[in-house]
């Protein structure tokens, strides 16, 4: 059931009636109860998966809280289950052909279609938030839970299940138990949380998704340099607002149960250094990132050498904090560079605060301010090509996008030759001219983040007259109904992590 069609709309508002009805004892036991059927519309080996994994890190939340030795022991086979499950459903593409292979010569039918596993969805997520409940049960920051109701609810809450935010135990359990009231003001946030998601979703990330050529990040030599520059522009705001729309969508249905998740995404493309990006970019995975590898690898390295601005500490941390995230995303090349560059903008980061007064972003002058806006998006945009694309054909991507060869000027006398001629014209591109759509689009895209940024809320819509708001809103249903009834609707970018 995908979260953008009628039928998600339906099932939420029966979803928030039923629970706002019942007695408080049994809100929690509904919530599991919808968050089961949400998952039965994927398929019904996905709830059994998730709640083997639940009882699983249950069992041992319980071990580590009571047990007086072998903690340690208890501990690494929790961490070591979350990630066996992890790599063996998650990145079978590795080993599932050589498997199948060895099963047919032994005798063994694996059908037609060769070994097929179960990849539940969101396990990803649901990985980093077990690991960081067992890790913060051993550190003594947490209590394990008691009721495994309430626990296999932290893993399978609907609302977050298909792509985050990745939520610890400590900060989202205890509104599971106590949720926040839904009275007019939150009725009227949580509603324009998921108008923001569908416009950035529908309106701007599949439309743009739609004009982007099939091919270009496959063949970019059938493109001229502007293209491939444009286009890449216009990739990196469909990765943006799509799952900046999910997130926004998903955080004001969580909202109508009285439970906040959450903000992923604080307009990043603002961002005037990496280390404020990640603050800003998937804030729930680089919190984790950096609570759960990067302070824990400075940390031991600190035992070994005492000078915190020695070459180690500069390069190391990010180095490494970044690969896991390349790994989190998928076990390839392709990620372990978008990572590893990742890491390496932090580290040249972190040498210039060697010389001169360290100051923050908002003590900068305006001037630094604008132009480090710019470099960190440029950078920023850049390293979506080994993230979206193999290595060799992102090499090729770049190195075409960088090639003066590969620009060409507009060719207009063709435009005008072509029009007197009255001739049919199978594609603007064939004058060298930039897709006008793609501008169209970013338009609207620039306005909406240009107006959260300066209105310092994700929510400015709240402040137009009634007649503004009514007239957005309406559009907005409209385009709803619409693409739930045609199916056209693209499927969210991180459900595929």
């Amino acid at each position: 059931m995908s979260i953008t069609s009628l039928a998600f709309v339906i099932f939420c508002v029966v979803a928030i009636l039923v629970y706002w009805l019942l007695p408080s004892p049994h809100r929690n036991g509904w919530l599991f109860t919808v968050s089961i059927g949400f998952l039965i519309t994927w398929a019904w080996d996905l709830a059994a998966v998730l709640l083997v994994v639940a009882t699983v890190n249950f069992t041992l939340g319980l071990w580590l809280g009571i047990a007086a030795n072998r903690r340690r022991f208890i501990f690494w086979t929790g961490i070591g289950f979350n990630i066996l499950v992890l790599v063996a459903l998650k990145y079978n593409g590795f080993y599932v052909p050589a498997l199948t292979s060895l099963l047919e010569r032994m005798g063994v039918q694996t059908g037609g279609g060769g070994l097929k596993l179960l990849l539940p969805i969101g396990l990803s997520f649901i990985t980093l938030q077990m690991i960081s409940y067992l890790v913060d049960i051993h550190n003594k920051i947490l209590k394990p839970e008691l009721r495994w109701l309430d626990f296999a609810l932290y893993v399978i809450y609907f609302p977050k299940l298909l792509s985050g935010p990745v939520e610890r135990a400590r900060t989202i359990m205890p509104k599971f138990k106590l949720p926040s009231p839904l009275d007019l003001p939150a009725v009227e946030l949580n509603t324009w949380l998921i108008v923001v998601g569908l416009v950035r979703k529908l309106i701007l990330a599949d439309t743009l998704l739609s004009i982007i050529p099939t091919d270009i990040f496959l063949h970019p030599e059938l493109y001229v340099g502007q293209d491939l520059a444009l286009y890449l522009l216009a990739y990196a705001f469909v990765i943006y607002n799509d799952f900046a729309g999910y997130t926004s969508i998903v955080r004001g249905v969580s909202g109508f149960f009285g439970i906040e998740l959450t903000n992923n995404f604080k307009l990043p493309y603002f961002a005037r250094n990496f280390t404020e990006f990640w603050d800003r970019w998937h804030v729930s995975l680089s919190h984790w990132l950096r609570d759960y590898i990067f302070f824990p690898v400075s940390r031991t390295l600190a035992k070994k050498v005492s000078n915190r601005e020695h070459f180690v500490h500069l390069l190391v941390p990010p180095i490494v904090t970044m690969l896991v995230s390349g790994m989190w995303h998928g076990l390839g090349w392709n990620f372990l560079a978008w990572g590893g560059l990742h890491g390496l903008y932090l580290f040249f980061e972190r040498l210039t605060t060697l010389r001169g007064p360290r100051l923050l972003p908002d003590e900068w002058p305006k001037w630094r301010q604008v132009f480090s806006t710019g470099v960190v998006f440029g950078l920023a945009v850049l390293a979506w090509i080994p993230f979206r694309m193999d290595l060799v054909t992102g090499w090729h991507y770049l190195a075409r996008m960088f090639s003066p060869h590969a620009w060409k000027l507009p060719q207009i006398w063709l435009v005008r030759a072509a029009i007197f001629a009255n001739t049919d014209v199978a594609s603007w591109r064939q004058f060298a001219f930039p897709d006008v759509r793609v501008l169209l689009v970013l338009i609207p895209a620039l306005w909406l983040d240009w107006n959260q940024y300066r209105c310092k809320s994700e929510t400015f819509f709240m402040e137009l007259p009634a007649w503004a708001k009514g007239l957005f809103l309406a559009m907005v249903v409209l385009v709803l109904l619409l693409l739930s009834f045609a199916e056209t609707g693209a499927a969210f970018v991180y459900q595929g992590f």
